[in-house]
């Protein structure tokens, strides 16, 4: 029976001969091994091998829902994350006495 190849994932070469694997979006995972090593001992996948990697998940831009909730935010004293809800240009109501000080 011939194998199947079930899913397509891209190989991006390393300069010291290691090789990320990345699902076009996302890195998910860095191998010591060569390109072609990879592609040799996991062939029911279908590799493409890449001249350009994603950024690492933790450089990513924010999601679009987030962007979308954010930008609805925006000047709400209770979900601003800017203001915190605070006003900042009310001085505080503490004690006076170290004023001259």
């Amino acid at each position: 029976m011939k194998e199947e190849k079930i899913k397509t994932l891209y190989l991006y070469e390393l300069e010291g001969g290691g090789c990320i694997m990345h699902d076009g979006y996302i890195q998910i995972g860095i191998m010591k091994h060569s390109v072609e090593k990879h592609m040799e001992l996991n062939p029911t996948v279908n590799w493409i091998v890449t001249y350009w990697c994603p950024d690492i998940f933790s450089n990513r831009y924010e999601r679009v829902t987030f962007q979308k909730t954010k930008k609805k935010n925006e000047g709400s004293p209770r979900t601003d994350n800017q203001g915190q809800g605070m006003d900042l240009g009310i001085k505080p109501k503490g004690c006076g006495i170290l004023k001259d000080k």
